[in-house]
């Protein structure tokens, strides 16, 4: 979902993986923990990416080889990166399992940046599961350590997050100031793929109070600069928040046509079931309002067979919690 957001293109992707199983074929990658490095890399890279499939096989492949050479960072890193991939996929469960794996490693390893990190993933789970009080808790924390170790980066994704979790509490102001911090620093670090996700949380904002003006000028912003980074999921995000614009607005074809790409980005990157969901209601209902009930049939079925198929477990308990 969340560090530091890298964007690489298939050259590199060939030239890394041909270093990969050369470092493999030698003897002294029995010892080298550059390829655990690599391997949390390329499943971070992927991760972001929305590539889960992949992206699950380089953090699983990271975290046997850092076990094979006893390298405590690159198993809690790896197991920071599986339990993003859970999470991304909606396995809360699983999700904060292997974060707390990787927490307790990286506490004994007094590693600030992955204490960090586990902080502000809990967070989004418990933001995920609209428990904005715990979340806000865990984001200041996670804040607090990445300002003490001087991390910009991890400052400006708490930052963004606070942004968030402020604005689905309606607290507008303190929303707008924090993404505001978020964005200077994005910027100043020329952090393209963080930039946009700024800029689709103020799109956000401006959603909820109904100014879809400022909503669409933010949105399109964040999907020129997820284009320009050849980042789909990315893409699809911010289609299907045009998509909720347009709707919003009765401009059903407008809406349509956006729900439908994001609905394309989503099939082909084999994406969460929860997003499909989501995007299949949404397309049900415009096709619905546009008096077309054949086509809002079809995907008011195709909606009801994945939900179906949602495992109930995935669903972890806000009680459990206390009240992401």
């Amino acid at each position: 979902m969340r560090h530091n957001k890298k964007q690489i293109n298939a050259t590199k992707h060939i030239i890394k993986y041909m270093c990969l199983a050369f470092m493999f074929s030698t003897a002294s990658a029995q010892t080298d923990t550059n390829t655990v490095n690599l391997l949390n890399h390329l499943a971070d890279v992927y991760e972001q990416q929305g590539n889960y499939q992949i992206s699950n096989k380089y953090a699983d492949s990271a975290l046997q080889f850092a076990q094979k050479i006893n390298y405590k960072k690159g198993q809690a890193s790896a197991l920071n990166n599986l339990g993003l991939i859970q999470y991304n996929q909606s396995n809360y469960t699983q999700a904060l399992n292997l974060y707390t794996r990787s927490y307790k490693i990286c506490k004994t390893l007094n590693y600030k940046q992955g204490i960090a990190s586990y902080f502000c993933n809990v967070a989004l789970v418990y933001a995920d599961l609209e428990n904005y009080t715990e979340a806000t808790i865990k984001y200041i924390t996670a804040l607090k350590i990445y300002q003490n170790i001087h991390y910009k980066i991890g400052e400006a994704l708490c930052y963004n997050h606070l942004g968030l979790a402020y604005s689905k509490q309606q607290k507008f102001t303190k929303a707008v100031a924090h993404l505001s911090m978020a964005l200077k620093i994005r910027q100043q670090l020329n952090d393209t793929m963080g930039i946009a996700d700024t800029y689709n949380n103020i799109g956000y904002i401006y959603y909820n109070k109904q100014n879809f003006a400022d909503a669409l000028t933010y949105y399109n912003l964040a999907l020129l600069l997820n284009q320009q980074s050849n980042n789909p999921a990315a893409q699809a995000y911010t289609y299907n928040c045009l998509g909720n614009v347009y709707a919003s607005l009765s401009n059903y074809n407008q809406a349509l046509q956006n729900y439908l790409t994001a609905l394309r980005l989503t099939q082909q990157l084999n994406n969460n079931v929860d997003d499909l969901v989501e995007l299949y209601s949404a397309i049900s209902e415009v096709y619905s309002q546009t008096q077309n009930y054949a086509q809002a049939n079809y995907y008011k079925d195709e909606c009801k067979k994945l939900a179906e198929k949602l495992n109930p477990t995935n669903l972890y308990p806000a009680k459990s919690y206390g009240n992401n």
